[in-house]
């Protein structure tokens, strides 16, 4: 099954280059600590937080689609058993 969410009446779409699929609007993998996809870098505090606002890897349409038939896979084994 494809899923596919684009919302367009955002005030902040497009948010990332690339933008694809807005499902995930929020990553559920934040922080990630993967250096490939962002970097910790210090707000106007000092204080060290995880920037990956060049990564676009959660809104691409192919991972979005693989995370929800893994998610439906594990609903369907606990409903279902």
């Amino acid at each position: 099954m494809s899923v596919e969410r684009t919302n367009k009446a955002c005030k902040y779409y497009p948010c990332h280059n690339k933008l694809e699929d807005c499902t995930f609007c929020y990553c559920p993998y934040y922080v990630c600590n993967n250096k490939k996809r962002g970097k910790y870098i210090s707000n106007t505090e000092g204080k060290k937080i995880w920037d990956c606002s060049d990564c676009s890897w959660i809104h691409k349409k192919s991972v979005v689609n693989k995370i929800f038939n893994e998610v439906r896979k594990l609903t369907d084994e606990k409903f279902n058993s």
